[in-house]
């Protein structure tokens, strides 16, 4: 596995409260499910249906995992530094059982995520949150970031909305407003946020972005 170096939940709570942002818990998750914080695990254990159980010792949690802890309301549980357990189904080739112990955060994925939301370039604790705005340029490129972050696989960064684009993806809504992806949700489910179906993606419309954003 790449060289990380871990950071606790409740290490990783206190930054991103340091850095201005509210419901930490949530936004941590939200960023995991979005692939925009690297997230590992002592000891991740998959039981699929009709298999036997597979352990595997400090290993990636993908993205999808951490949809399902959101899905599944499981967000505390896994933050808790214990074991985070999804029941998965009893079907052959159904979602597995999954029990995630000893959750970690790396620290630079993290520090890189939360410093798009400063001002100008500070130490993490001094960090405040930068009003959301939709990006027009692109994200800056990898020869700024840290020699730190280098030694890390680059993370997932959505590309930025254009003024052109007709829709967006909720990954790139998050990235681009820092709004988590419960509060997004809302914004959907209430009519403020304009869904539309391409076949099993969702996606949001522009317009409606910038109608409650600008």
């Amino acid at each position: 596995m790449s060289a990380h170096t871990p950071l606790l939940p409740s290490k990783a709570i206190k930054l991103v409260e340091e850095a201005g942002l509210a419901e930490a818990q949530s936004i941590l998750a939200d960023y995991a499910a979005a692939g925009l914080v690297k997230t590992y695990a002592l000891m991740r254990t998959t039981t699929s249906a009709g298999q036997a159980p597979q352990s595997v010792r400090d290993a990636a949690i993908p993205a999808e995992v951490w949809q399902r802890i959101i899905a599944d309301g499981k967000t505390a549980e896994a933050l808790n530094g214990g074991t985070a357990r999804l029941a998965g189904s009893d079907l052959i080739g159904g979602e597995p059982d999954v029990q995630i112990t000893g959750i970690r955060f790396s620290d630079a994925s993290l520090g890189n995520v939360l410093g798009r939301y400063c001002s100008e370039p500070k130490p993490i604790a001094s960090c405040k949150a930068k009003k959301a705005t939709i990006p027009t340029q692109p994200p800056e490129s990898n020869a700024e970031l840290s020699a730190e972050s280098h030694m890390n696989p680059p993370e997932k960064v959505q590309p930025p909305i254009r003024d052109s684009d007709l829709t967006a993806t909720i990954a790139q809504v998050m990235q681009s407003t820092g709004i988590g992806r419960t509060k997004i949700n809302d914004l959907m489910n209430d009519g403020t946020l304009v869904r539309k179906k391409i076949g099993s993606r969702t996606v949001i419309t522009v317009e409606s972005i910038k109608r409650y954003f600008l």
